[in-house]
């Protein structure tokens, strides 16, 4: 290994061989990430079909005498989708240790039935309360996806195409994005309940999916745990962040956490901001998050390979962060939706798609061959923190400081996060290494 460069060589001890084009191990690899990333793409594509649907389900919860132009709807949005993220920030770490020990597929095949049952409860729901409680239960078992998605991708990757694999997992996101809201939008001008009947049947259809096709994949099993290395969640993670690989950490909170300002209320933005009817919302909210999965899906289904093989994950990491600060910084003054499609989307969606690969990857590449798991399953629970309080955030300010104030603070959040980022470039460059895990990191308990 030799030090000082962006993109070291993979360690000793820790990468596995290279793989040739051409070589049956390198066929097998791909393989197994092709039948992963169908099943990625189902499972996005039921969570994202029901997107559009949000702010209606919250306004008919709230009685018919409530205004669509009611503050409420975003804020209620916000944290609909708040508390989701925050049952992902529990149990993601949990499912990534527990796919260390017992599997990957089991815990998948788990997930994707309390999907089926829980899709089915928020399409029935007619109150606040049993919508909250569909996206309580729907967090706890939709958390194991992709945590232990990624975690499969690297154990079937050398380090050399971590990067690319863990790619393809982000493109396969994206394209399960593209066409989840196309389709919710017009379900849901039929009914509201219709597109998450058709989410809990793509769920089914994912779960029989992977029983049959998708293998488990060969790894190292984790180590057993011992009584002094356990500890609590919260005391893992605030090691965590000062552990070696607590840079890369903050910064996974903070990109997730400035697009999720987005996520939480950008479909109540669409209806009160540019006036928008029921019929007609749906349908161009189908076409705005077709329009950003695109751009997502093109960097990291295609462009994200030879990016990183010119510029390394490094470089990609302050380019992305600095798109998405620009992104949203001049967010607030785009006054017509063809403004805002042609001048902040690109960036932001654009700089999201270079980061997300870009850091698991770097995660990935810096942890143990046994660890992969409890890594990236940590790596998540900091990404669902953030999508717990980036919606939060962004719900409170929407009500109380004006529509455009989340976007503020993504902005505001994305430029310390450059800055940070620069500052840390050190750490990032540094040559690959195998870290022992942070005190509790690989077994800890909730």
């Amino acid at each position: 290994m030799r030090p000082g460069k962006d993109k070291s060589a993979p360690t000793k001890t820790d990468a596995k061989p290279a793989k040739k084009p051409s070589s049956p191990e390198y066929r097998e690899m791909h393989t197994k990430l092709g039948l992963l990333a169908i099943a990625v793409i189902i499972n996005v594509l039921g969570f994202s079909i029901i997107i559009p649907l949000v702010p209606y389900f919250i306004k008919e919860a709230l009685g018919p005498g409530v205004s669509a132009a009611d503050p409420r709807i975003g804020e209620y949005g916000g944290w609909l989708t708040a508390v989701y993220a925050l049952m992902q920030f529990v149990f993601a770490p949990i499912w990534g240790r527990l796919s260390d020990k017992i599997g990957r597929k089991p815990l998948l095949m788990l997930s994707l039935a309390g999907d089926v049952v829980f899709y089915t409860m928020f399409g029935l729901s007619h109150s606040l309360t049993m919508l909250f409680a569909a996206r309580i239960l729907a967090g706890i078992f939709s958390s194991a996806t992709l945590a232990i998605a990624q975690a499969y991708a690297a154990d079937v990757t050398p380090p050399e195409h971590r990067a690319a694999g863990l790619g393809m997992i982000g493109a396969s996101f994206g394209v399960g994005f593209v066409f989840g809201p196309a389709l919710g939008g017009p379900l849901g001008a039929v009914s509201l309940a219709l597109p998450l009947f058709v989410s809990a049947g793509l769920a089914f259809a994912n779960l029989l999916y992977i029983w049959k096709y998708l293998p488990e994949p060969s790894r190292e099993r984790a180590p057993a745990p011992s009584a002094a290395v356990k500890t609590s969640r919260l005391a893992m993670m605030g090691r965590a962040v000062f552990g070696p690989l607590g840079f890369l950490y903050i910064l996974t909170f903070a990109v997730t956490f400035a697009f999720a300002n987005l996520e939480g209320t950008f479909s109540a933005y669409l209806m009160q901001h540019f006036g928008y009817t029921k019929n007609s919302s749906l349908k161009v909210q189908g076409g705005v998050y077709a329009y950003l999965g695109f751009l997502i899906v093109l960097i990291q289904g295609g462009a994200i390979r030879p990016l990183v093989k010119r510029y390394g994950e490094p470089r990609l990491v302050i380019a992305g962060i600095a798109l998405m600060a620009a992104g949203f910084l001049i967010f607030p003054f785009c006054n017509s939706l063809g403004l805002l499609m042609i001048g902040p989307m690109i960036p932001i969606a654009c700089g999201n798609g270079l980061n997300s690969p870009a850091l698991r990857a770097l995660i990935s590449r810096k942890t143990s061959a046994h660890s992969q798991g409890a890594s990236l399953g940590l790596s998540a629970s900091f990404d669902s923190l953030a999508r717990a309080t980036g919606p939060a955030a962004a719900g409170w300010l929407y009500r109380h400081q004006g529509m455009q104030s989340p976007y503020w603070c993504a902005g505001i959040v994305m430029t310390c996060a450059l800055l940070f980022a620069v500052a840390n470039y050190h750490g990032l460059a540094a040559p690959d290494a195998a870290p022992a895990p942070v005190a509790g990191e690989g077994n800890a308990a909730a």
